[in-house]
């Protein structure tokens, strides 16, 4: 009995909730930024007019602001990308080499470091700023090619789709940091929004490296039968090819009509994305004047509305088939155990 209540939580299905709320604070480090830098500017006063969305809320805590120009300020969230760019494609490769387990808790967790440390560099100097930002997006980067490498040593072929669906978490993180970070402003000031989502991604780093391994075999608490189930899909499921191919066809990727229209329409569709994603707070405030608190609401209504649905759906679902695949598992297992010992 000892051992069936063990697998009634499987590893699998504890690897497929991290992986989904790793996702959901991926992007909470991510667009944090986004809706404190509305309250880190110094409010230009000939910008304001008194519309009927002006309402002024301030924070209970009397914070320095800066006097950064529209330029510095577009530095401050488009640098983080000059370090993203650097490690998608390498992140891959590490991945297989190092363990998915230390390039994804590892760029969680230093990424949550420097989150921590934002406010302070940013009393300090701008461009130590600046640093820090690309050094965010170097971390996180690495962290999103890191999942298939993960899911070939976990997850049979035929439900490595709906494993990879779990990064579609990020636009809940997203949707719930930014409506969450608006109340934060108004209530603790922007430096808390880093100090909270810092603190977050620190614990769940520390989990993921205590109970997430690379491997079946490497793990020390699963059960026998689990990983002979795992092992034995993953082994058919690949025709029982136990090799890798000796060199990546290089040429044929290169000159592959599909891979590029892939390349070109999901780099536009990106582009669009965090366009809107990081101006939209920016836009909120500066045009339409709405305060901290609003703004934050429906800075995250473009996640909700879109994203989410279809996020929640998937993630559910995986989750359910885990459980359920688990469970029928558990009571096959006993009932053959039970008929041995008749």
């Amino acid at each position: 009995m000892a051992g069936t209540k063990k697998e009634f939580l499987s590893c699998r299905f504890i690897l497929n909730l991290m992986v989904i709320i790793g996702f959901m604070f991926n992007y909470m480090l991510r667009v944090n930024i986004t809706i404190a830098i509305v309250d880190m500017i110094q409010p230009n006063s000939t910008s304001l007019n008194s519309t009927s969305n002006e309402t002024v809320i301030k924070s209970t805590v009397n914070e320095q602001r800066f006097n950064w120009t529209e330029s510095q300020k577009n530095d401050v969230l488009g640098f983080f990308f000059w370090g993203y760019i650097l490690t998608e494609l390498p992140g891959g490769r590490l991945a297989e080499v190092v363990g998915a387990r230390r390039v994804f808790g590892g760029g969680m967790l230093a990424a949550s470091l420097l989150t921590l440390i934002t406010p302070l560099v940013s009393y300090t100097n701008f461009y130590l700023l600046l640093v820090t930002r690309v050094l965010v997006g170097f971390f996180l980067g690495a962290t999103w090619p890191a999942m298939p490498p993960m899911a070939a040593k976990w997850i049979p072929p035929l439900e490595r789709s709906k494993f990879i669906a779990n990064m579609m978490a990020s636009a809940l993180g997203a949707g719930i940091t930014l409506q969450v970070s608006g109340l934060i402003i108004a209530w603790m000031g922007w430096a808390a929004v880093f100090y909270i989502t810092g603190v977050i991604g620190l614990v769940w780093s520390v989990l993921w490296f205590l109970i997430i391994y690379d491997s079946p075999a490497d793990h020390p608490r699963i059960s026998l039968a689990e990983r002979t189930e795992i092992e034995t899909a993953i082994r058919e499921g690949d025709g029982g090819k136990g090799h890798k191919p000796s060199k990546v066809p290089w040429v044929k990727f290169l000159t592959s009509v599909p891979v590029w229209a892939i390349i070109i329409t999901h780099g536009m569709s990106v582009f669009g994305y965090f366009t809107i994603s990081n101006q939209l707070p920016s836009y909120l405030k500066s045009v339409l004047h709405f305060d901290i608190k609003k703004n934050g609401f429906l800075s995250s209504l473009p996640y909700f509305d879109f994203e989410l649905p279809y996020a929640l759906f998937v993630n559910i679902i995986a989750l359910m088939n885990i459980y359920v695949i688990d469970l029928i598992g558990i009571v096959v297992g006993s009932d053959i155990m039970l008929c041995t010992k008749k």
